[in-house]
């Protein structure tokens, strides 16, 4: 069985305008992804977590609009089968997430917004399928 150890994490970018005129109701619309690739030797996988959150709109122009990309590098430590892959992908966005939350929350409560909070995606390890590479 491998072990997960988070070493750093890295944002690589925050969006955030809020242009609404009153305070109150909005509809807001969620979009989510999230990846893990490891190096050739399965020693590292760095993580990905993209979240982005606006009013919705048919409109190119919203009214407000958040989004996140952050990074994670950790360390693998032991021999690597699919089944811990499936288990780190979890891990690596249990312990990512947190970072991404508290920099959205940080901001948005700048920019007159307090309380607002992304929302943390359900996933379990069977919904995550592990990309081999091709072989040919």
């Amino acid at each position: 069985m491998a072990a997960l150890h988070m070493l750093s994490y890295k944002l690589q970018d925050l969006q955030f305008f809020n242009k609404l005129e009153t305070p109150g109701q909005i509809q807001l619309e969620n979009s989510f992804s999230f990846s893990v690739n490891y190096n050739k030797d399965n020693t590292r996988c760095m993580a990905k977590l993209y979240q982005c959150v606006k009013d919705k709109t048919d409109s190119p122009d919203h009214r407000f609009f958040v989004s996140v990309e952050i990074l994670g590098v950790f360390e693998v430590a032991g021999p690597l089968t699919d089944e811990d892959k499936q288990d780190f992908h979890v891990a690596c966005y249990q312990q990512l997430f947190p970072y991404g939350e508290l920099l959205v929350k940080q901001v948005c409560a700048a920019g007159g917004m307090p309380g607002f909070a992304l929302l943390r995606q359900k996933m379990d390890r069977d919904s995550v399928v592990v990309n081999r590479p091709a072989q040919g």
